[in-house]
């Protein structure tokens, strides 16, 4: 019997303690808030790039949250972000680009802008980035990028948004340079359609006036790097990095000697005239590169590249560029390439509008 009622006590302590343990349950959950349908929930930039930024962009658009401010770097970031998650298309193979230059004086509140303002600057960069878009003449065309900086203006209240569209398309190249192509030295695209070219030399003197050697070298370089995609991919933080036969010296606290090659027809990897005597070697008197130095020439921009582009980043393109040197006392008559590369931080939307 005193058996028994030890049981009958064990059993009615494991009721209390199940029931304890119910009602704890059910007291957690009804402490628990339930989320509000109407709040959405803020996703971070580094769990999801895509998702936040259509978040922001979202609350940017919102007549309720105009009058928020942010900081002139903020929006400027998020300026050039969501001009790129909006219009951005790079996953595509690419052997010519178009720069645009666009600008928009945006006011200010001292240094902060108001969600308001920065959605204004968004709207009126929009419709130059799709009226450009439309006037671009590029077969297979989409925007690889688009970058934008703020600059100072003389208005106490604004600054000048200027933003540079990149465009991208695939005319049919060739994949060497051949016997016939003998390119002047000369070729500077200064955006909007105006460019400073040499066209052809040598015994093709007069051919291809619009066009130079750092035009054509662009247009095979791109074609042979290869192609970074995902579905909907596109960048942010996008920066430029000018390359140049004294980029040793710009780019690093010591002299790196990457650039320089012996074997080169100006002992660089990138092309330099230097016709000084005094030099210990003077380059391509009178700036007509042959074909054999233009393949030379092409075959080491992708090494460049590789080479300048920092870790963690992707290439988004490049260009060829040339320029007078200028000394101490002015211009002198030594040209020189410049291979300006484009990278940033590479997203993919998936199929995400």
């Amino acid at each position: 019997m005193k058996t028994r009622k030890y049981i009958y006590a064990a059993m009615l302590l494991m009721v209390v303690v199940a029931a304890t343990i119910l009602v704890g349950c059910k007291k957690e959950k009804e402490n628990k808030v339930a989320p509000n349908d109407n709040e959405e929930v803020v996703v971070s930039k580094e769990d999801d790039m895509s998702a936040y930024l259509k978040q922001f962009k979202k609350k940017m658009q919102s007549a309720t949250k105009g009058d928020e401010t942010i900081s002139m770097e903020d929006a400027r970031w998020h300026l050039e972000a969501v001009l790129n998650y909006t219009y951005g298309d790079a996953g595509h193979q690419t052997s010519e680009i178009q720069c645009d230059t666009l600008f928009f004086e945006l006011p200010t509140n001292g240094e902060e802008i108001t969600l308001a303002q920065l959605n204004e600057a968004f709207v009126s960069l929009s419709d130059d980035v799709e009226s450009a878009f439309a006037k671009c003449s590029l077969p297979d065309k989409s925007i690889l990028s688009i970058q934008t900086t703020f600059d100072n203006n003389s208005k106490a209240n604004s600054v000048l948004a200027k933003t540079i569209l990149t465009t991208r398309g695939l005319p049919a190249v060739k994949t060497r340079f051949d016997e016939t192509d003998y390119w002047n030295e000369r070729y500077t695209d200064y955006g909007n359609g105006y460019v400073s070219a040499g066209g052809k030399c040598g015994p093709y003197a007069g051919e291809c006036p619009n066009s130079g050697a750092p035009h054509e070298l662009t247009k095979m370089l791109l074609s042979k790097m290869p192609l970074t995609t995902c579905e909907g991919c596109y960048y942010t933080d996008v920066k430029d990095l000018e390359i140049s036969y004294y980029s040793p010296y710009d780019y690093y606290d010591h002299y790196d000697n990457f650039i320089y090659d012996e074997n080169s027809p100006c002992h660089y990897k990138i092309y330099y005239r230097n016709e000084d005597p005094h030099e210990p070697w003077a380059s391509n008197p009178g700036g007509c590169i042959p074909p054999e130095d233009m393949n030379y020439y092409l075959s080491k921009g992708p090494e460049l590249i590789d080479h300048f582009v920092p870790d963690g980043r992707y290439f988004i393109t490049a260009k060829y560029e040339g320029d007078y040197y200028v000394g101490i006392e002015g211009r002198t008559d030594n040209y020189f390439h410049e291979l300006i590369i484009k990278f940033g931080i590479l997203h993919c939307a998936g199929s995400e509008e």
